[in-house]
């Protein structure tokens, strides 16, 4: 049967007569204690025996262990007779037995004369410990237990019984203070308590005294020799709540008990209550408000003494008995008895003292699996882990005892030994439901179930139980790479499990199983004639589970950032191997694309020993191998490596490429990609991101270009280089303009091809016709919206006429390039009869405007064109908004340069005369009025008046004469405004020139004057003098002269 507390014996055979022998006399005043009867002591004051004591606690002229706590490894106890003795409990090592090694520091009379020392009080948190005897209250500083300066705590008397906040337990309040509640005969009293001060009391009335008192932030229950009482100290109401003992139907006198209470959690306490009889007792749990919030606890008889172990709860009772119940069940879970010779006399609760339990070390050491490698834990972790903090000690007359909750490893461990796994894990469920933040042992239980789990897995996997081995094996937290060691077939890697820390029990047990082949071999050799297919059944079923189990294993120990660790390597590599054997190459090449922890040496020898050369290369990419794995996509296309699983293609090769920055790499492939498919191999040679592209020399590609790629490649890196690298080498831009002429050329030799985009110019020219013949009239014509552009013609029919194609590609060339050597291409073009067109373009970049602007007219009837050519001064580039000039309201031009004005008027004068030549009928007059309607600001009536046929009427040409009439009026009234203004600003120089001649006088030239800039004499009245008054002359006084001279200073 499972213990939940072992006792733990730390102090045997306590000299209390040497303690009482060497007691000095106590110098205070020998008083009673309020659980005493009467006593005498020799008035002589001699050592004279003292009668036998009446009262509850002395019963014995022998003297006893009364009360007793504990601080760090310090342990006081207190006498009846008086006296503390103080003992250390030494640290242990594993080598010792179970009974700690203890050393007394002193034996001390506390000057109270022979009086019980009835509670001392350990407040851990200021290292203060708290006396109460002979009714008086005294404090003391730890661990040396030496008494404060009378001063600084003066001793409290008339004390019936104290207790600090439990919520306070081992910590202080804001201000550093810990609440202690004080009862005495009638009132209550609360005080603070900090580390070097004791406050002020704050009192309440409390009519029956107290026995007892515990506390719990606001609410305190306090006991006297009939009834227990709830208190909220914020209003000063008490609530009776629980008699002591249970009323009698017979009358008779109920028993005279010491009540007991204690806290137990937020806002609750448990209240022991006794039947009349005395003979079995409650424990009653309630709220703050005297509300039952828990089930009831029943003993055996009335207990002496409550402690608490959450979530348990042990009872001292008479007849040496400890009784323990489970606090959330109410269950008794063990029953403690003891001989009557030990004579249990007090159990108290306190901070906790450590306690070395050398069957729990040897449970939980964890040991290295090979004796070259690491020794496993130091010896400081195994202290930490086989320390258990002590809670509840116990004192009989002469030894002193903890209750310590029984490791539950210890006794699952015995049943796994039996066999009865499930019972052990039944209670590793009950146990983990003890895990909370209540539970100090939270920690060590932790490993205690991780031992349980891992054992029983292996208990399971030798049963051939895989689901529920692995299983445990998650949930014991075992090292993966134990696991994976019994899997030599799946990693070859000996050497895997030496630096592997484990359970020394957990060792032993796997060293036992061997690898699974080994289970599997037993398991097979009880099964009897089917034991060979029963094996490969088993064998099958173990890496299926044991592949889910490093699956799982791996979203633990290989998702956390930085460099991975031994265990995500095994586990990886252990992964690559089941994948690789079972021919799962979808996960396979998953792991391996993504990041991973796979060893080198192993991977590689894998995946080559079973043909993965395409899951090699994948692994060579995902480590930065670029180079192997280029090597080895390039042998699979070429067919000098066989993988069912390769889908490798040259553009998984391109893309790579795209990604690398080694020249040498890309080159030495990127070529051999482009005599494999150009289409994809120029994309490696025409990087969009300029970073990239600057690691190329288009030189020295273009000229291997011009030796292993065809012309259409040729163009197409031509154009990367002009339109995306904005090449400023004419002889790109010459290269790439003579290659569209090449292909137009072959185009045109076609006779279909010819045929066909011949037909596509006429009917751009018939279009063009057309609406000019459907637009009589300039509105019409104005009101139909902006002509189309041959070149917009072209590139819209580009995708239905390679010859349309090339030719819109070569005029936007030559229409948006700076650098081409026209004359040489004119020379080429002139002799191409198709290309009327781009000849026009030609001319305009050679200056041949009136030969250009006739063919745009005549032959190509691009008029939109046209006019674009003569408002960008020459250059085709397109508007955004129409063709009309930027011009005020009134028709007038805004600021330009007058060069480019003029030039713009030449042009559209040209233009104008060109569509006078055109046949009226035609549309050639409403070109003519629409031009003059528009570009009114660069047509000057007095030219144009000249050119005009004289039978046309002044209605038609209104718009443009008001126009014209407008701007001209406008420039003469602007002229206007400015002479006025000028007149107005010579006025009012010339008064404030008159205004300084008066203030400042005349200023007088001699011979001896020189000017300040040259040096020179200023033998003349016409001279200027500077804001520094320095005198000049007034060619000196130029705005670059005096600026050089005076950087600071301007002139007048």
């Amino acid at each position: 049967m499972f213990s939940t507390f072992t006792v733990q014996p730390l102090l045997r055979g306590v000299h209390l007569d040497d303690a009482s022998a060497a007691a000095s006399e106590s110098s205070a005043p020998q008083g009673r204690s309020f659980l005493d009867r009467s006593s005498t002591v020799s008035p002589s004051g001699t050592n004279s025996p003292v009668p036998k004591s009446t009262g509850i606690f002395n019963r014995n002229t022998r003297p006893v262990v009364e009360s007793l706590d504990s601080f760090e490894n310090h342990l006081y106890l207190g006498t009846s007779d008086g006296h503390l003795l103080h003992y250390v409990i030494e640290e242990q090592i594993a080598s010792q037995s179970d009974l700690p090694r203890s050393r007394l520091v002193r034996r001390k009379t506390l000057g109270f004369g022979k009086k019980v020392v009835e509670k001392i009080m350990v407040i851990s948190a200021l290292r203060m410990a708290i006396l109460l005897c002979d009714s008086s209250l005294t404090f003391y500083s730890l661990p040396d237990f030496q008494p404060f300066a009378p001063h600084i705590f003066p001793p409290i008397k008339g004390v019936t019984a104290f207790c600090e906040d439990s919520a306070q337990s081992g910590h202080v309040s804001e201000d550093g203070s810990v609440r202690l509640c004080v009862t005495k005969r009638r009132i209550i009293q609360f005080y603070s308590v900090w580390p070097d001060a004791i406050s002020d009391p704050k009192e309440l009335s409390l009519p029956k005294g107290a026995l007892v008192v515990t506390r719990w932030k606001n609410f305190i229950c306090v006991a006297d020799a009939n009834d227990f009482n709830l208190i909220d100290s914020r209003i000063g109401r008490m609530i009776p709540v629980l008699p002591v003992v249970q009323s009698s139907n017979s009358g008779s006198s109920a028993q005279v008990l010491k009540p007991v209470c204690i806290a137990i959690t937020e806002n609750e306490f448990l209240l022991a209550s006794a039947t009349s009889s005395g003979q079995t007792a409650i424990g009653i749990f309630c709220s703050g408000a005297g509300d039952p919030v828990r089930g009831t606890l029943q003993w055996s008889s009335y207990p002496r003494a409550l402690g608490i172990e959450f979530p348990y709860v042990a009872a001292l009772l008479r007849g040496n008995i400890i009784e323990v119940h489970n606090i959330l069940d109410q269950n008794l879970v063990q029953t403690i008895r003891f001989d009557s010779a030990l004579e249990i006399r007090t159990l108290m609760q306190g901070p906790g003292l450590a306690v070395w339990m050398s069957s729990l070390a040897r449970a939980l050491v964890q040991q290295s699996w090979h004796p070259s490698a690491a020794e496993g834990q130091s010896q400081q972790e195994i202290n930490r882990i086989a320390t258990v903090l002590a809670r509840v000690l116990f004192a009989g007359k002469d030894t002193v005892s903890a209750l310590v909750t029984t490791p539950l490893v210890l006794h699952a461990d015995n049943l796994l030994q039996q066999g009865r796994v499930e019972e052990a894990l039944l209670l590793t469920e009950r146990a983990t439901a003890t895990i909370s933040e209540e539970n100090r042992h939270r920690e060590r239980l932790q490993f205690e179930l991780d031992f349980i789990h891992q054992k029983s897995g292996l208990i399971y996997l030798e049963e051939t139980l895989f689901d529920d081995a692995f299983a445990l094996f998650l949930r014991g937290r075992i090292d993966p790479r134990a696991i994976i060691s019994m899997f030599p077939d799946v990693l070859q890697q000996p050497e895997l499990i030496n630096n592997v820390t484990l359970f020394g029990g957990v060792r032993e047990l796997l060293s036992l199983r061997g690898t699974l082949q080994d289970v599997i071999n037993r398991t097979v050799a009880r099964s009897g004639d089917q034991g060979a297919e029963l094996g490969n059944i088993l064998l099958t079923n173990a890496k299926e589970v044991f592949l889910q189990y490093l699956i799982k294993c791996k979203r633990e120990y290989c998702t956390n950032k930085g460099r991975p660790g031994p265990i995500a390597e095994a586990i990886d590599t252990a992964l690559l191997g089941l994948w690789v054997d079972s021919g799962d190459n979808k996960n396979l090449l998953h792991l391996l694309g993504t990041a991973n922890a796979c060893r080198q040496d192993l991977s590689e020898a894998k995946l080559k020993s079973a043909g993965k050369h395409y899951a090699l290369s994948i692994w060579c990419k995902s480590h930065k191998k670029q180079g192997a794995a280029l090597a080895i996509w390039k042998r699979l296309i070429q067919g000098e490596l066989e993988d069912s699983s390769s889908a490798v293609s040259l553009q998984d090769m391109a893309t790579l490429l795209l990604s690398l920055q080694d020249l040498a790499l890309i080159e030495e492939y990127g070529w051999w990609i482009v005599s494999q498919d150009e289409t994809i191999g120029l994309k490696i040679f025409m990087p969009g991101d300029s970073k990239r592209a600057a690691l190329f020399d288009p030189d020295r590609v273009l000229e291997s270009f011009l030796t292993k790629v065809s012309q259409e490649g040729i163009m197409a890196y031509l154009e990367y280089l002009v339109t995306q690298r904005k090449s400023e080498v004419p002889e790109h831009h010459t290269m790439l303009s003579q290659l569209y002429v090449d292909n137009i050329v072959r185009a045109v030799a076609n006779a279909a091809s010819s045929t066909e985009h011949r037909e596509l110019v006429d009917t751009f020219k018939e279009q063009q016709s057309r609406k000019l013949m459907t637009s009589r009239d300039v509105k019409s014509l104005e009101s139909s919206g902006t002509m189309d552009t041959f070149l917009s013609y072209l590139q819209s029919n580009s995708k239905v006429d390679p010859i349309c194609s090339y030719r819109a590609k070569l005029s936007q060339l030559l229409q948006s390039t700076p650098i081409l050597d026209a004359d040489e291409l004119l020379a080429k073009v002139k002799s191409i009869p198709i290309l009327r067109y781009e000849i026009a373009l030609l001319l305009a970049r050679t200056g041949k405007f009136e030969e250009c602007i006739g063919i745009l007219v005549k032959e190509v009837n691009d008029y939109q064109g046209a006019e674009i050519l003569c408002l960008n001064g020459g250059n085709f580039k397109s508007r955004n908004k129409g063709t009309k000039a930027a011009t005020t309201s009134e028709g007038a031009v805004l600021k330009v340069p007058t060069a480019v004005l003029d030039k713009r008027r030449n042009l559209f004068m040209t233009l104008l005369k060109e569509y006078l030549r055109l046949p009226e009928d035609d549309g050639g007059m409403s070109l003519t009025l629409r031009l003059l309607n528009s570009q009114s600001s660069y047509l000057d009536i007095s030219e144009v008046v000249q050119f005009l046929p004289e039978y046309w009427s002044v209605e038609a040409l209104q718009e443009y004469l008001l126009r014209s009439l407008r701007r001209n009026y406008h420039d003469f009234k602007e002229i206007q405004v400015v002479k006025g203004l000028s007149l107005g600003e010579n006025l009012r120089i010339s008064e404030e020139l008159f205004q300084l001649y008066e203030t400042q006088g005349p200023v007088v030239i001699t011979a001896d004057d020189n000017c300040h800039v040259c040096g020179d004499a200023v033998a003349d009245a016409v001279f200027m003098r500077t804001v520094d008054m320095k005198i000049i002359h007034l060619h000196c006084g130029s705005a670059e002269a005096v600026a050089a001279e005076h950087p600071s200073s301007s002139s007048l």
